[in-house]
């Protein structure tokens, strides 16, 4: 799941919601479409809104459209990355983005309802994607898929590969369930089975802490710590949260990280984040809820409580493996080296798979370059769109596998990029403040 953008404030007033929304509606090339509810044509509808965003120069011949789709499940399009396709349009690229049904300014129906969870369907917004498309006279776009976003993006060319230059899948999630993600976090950061020797270090540190607390629910919360300090901040920064708790010297640094990591499933930030509609496609189609209490880095616990209130998971709507092997199409799995929610071993998979797979390594980043590392993904479109053509790049193929490595691009932009600073800033606060518990010192 996509950690939400921090740029807006957790509470909102009623105001501030309708300022929110004005901004929204304000965004350059906003347009809607009247779309069902459900599959059952001719009955409710509602106003689906999409922006389409492209440099005066572009005409059809200069390449396909880019189709963005970002995470959540409930992050929305219009506002939250009005800054990035500003990017993108000087880069000249055209591009496309869907408000996702159940959220933002496509939440609600013609007469003003919220959307029912019967319209949350992953076959629906699909459709929606390519109702949009039809609009637009569109006949072949380059997807771009973000987390969530990525099964989207394979879903939509599994169902209309013949609408599809390309797939740029960026922290590929490519399977229900949170098995992946706690298989490789527990691997990496708790057992120490696999990294190198400094993750190794901190690994030791990371069961020496959870041994050290006296409910599964601290640690829980060490858990969900330790993942969001390692891919926005990096090793270095877990072993000084580790360092540091160990002497009490903690305490709003931990309180902060405990408030983001509920933040996805808390409030919902109106046209930004919003999580509560079609939270029923997290757990009824992608099973949100797997969980695992024996483990420290278990990722469905957070959702358990949540899953009440929804359907239960029924069955994936798509076979991804397959789908992935019968595209005729450049496939780019873009993996940070940090990503601890989608992570490498999904992406490695994806790219073998794809007949035209290419595996782009992003260093020193962790879980979605669409929020964290806007250079990155602008890389892999480039990577994607070289690569249906005759210049397409040479990598060299290791472990079954063409890979590239991005290294040396500028880190900027995303609506989460300012996240590590924020936790290391935090922690260099707490480094000044009294201790509040007997310290614990790491053998």
């Amino acid at each position: 799941m996509s950690t939400p953008p921090t740029s807006p404030p957790a509470v909102f007033t009623s105001r501030q919601a309708r300022r929110l929304r004005k901004s929204a509606e304000s965004v350059a090339g906003l347009k809607r479409i009247q779309r069902p509810v459900t599959d059952e044509r001719g009955r409710a509808t509602f106003s689906l809104a999409y922006v389409r965003t492209s440099p005066e120069e572009w005409e059809n011949g200069d390449g396909p459209p880019v189709l963005i789709i970002p995470g959540g499940p409930g992050l929305a399009s219009a506002l939250p990355y009005a800054g990035l396709r500003k990017k993108a349009v000087k880069r000249g690229l055209d591009v496309l983005m869907v408000e996702h049904r159940g959220v933002g300014l496509s939440r609600r129906t013609a007469s003003g309802e919220d959307l029912p969870l019967a319209a949350m369907r992953i076959s629906l917004v699909v459709d929606d994607i390519r109702a949009v498309l039809d609009r637009e006279g569109i006949d072949r776009v380059l997807v771009v898929g973000s987390s969530y976003g990525s099964y989207l993006a394979t879903a939509f060319a599994a169902t209309l590969p013949s609408r599809v230059a390309g797939l740029v899948l960026d922290s590929p999630l490519l399977a229900a369930g949170k098995a992946d993600s706690r298989d490789w976090s527990t691997a990496l950061l708790h057992d120490g089975t696999t990294g190198d020797d400094a993750h190794r270090r901190v690994a030791r540190k990371v069961r020496e802490t959870a041994a050290g607390m006296q409910d599964g629910a601290s640690r829980r919360d060490l858990g969900r710590a330790a993942r969001i300090v390692y891919e926005f901040a990096g090793l270095d920064t877990l072993d000084a949260l580790l360092n540091q708790l160990a002497v009490g010297r903690a305490r709003t640094t931990w309180a902060a990280l405990q408030k983001l990591g509920a933040s996805d499933t808390g409030q919902p930030i109106p046209y930004w984040m919003e999580f509560d509609r079609v939270a029923e496609i997290a757990f009824r189609e992608l099973d949100y809820a797997d969980t695992d209490p024996s483990v420290l880095f278990d990722g469905g616990a957070e959702f358990s409580d949540l899953a009440q209130q929804y359907s239960a998971f029924s069955a994936e709507p798509v076979d991804t493996a397959a789908a992935l092997s019968s595209f005729d199409f450049p496939v780019v799995a873009l993996s940070g080296d940090r990503d601890l929610r989608t992570p490498r071993p999904v992406a490695h998979d994806a790219a073998r798979r794809a007949p035209q797979g290419l595996l782009a390594t992003v260093p020193d980043h962790g879980h979605s370059a669409l929020d964290t590392h806007e250079q990155a993904l602008f890389a892999a479109i480039d990577l994607a769109q070289r690569g249906s053509g005759p210049t397409a790049p040479q990598t060299t193929d290791q472990a079954d596998v063409r890979k590239a490595r991005l290294d040396g691009l500028t880190r900027s932009g995303g609506p989460s990029a300012m996240m590590g600073g924020i936790i290391r800033a935090r922690l260099a606060a707490d480094r000044l403040l009294p201790s509040r518990r007997r310290p614990h010192r790491h053998s």
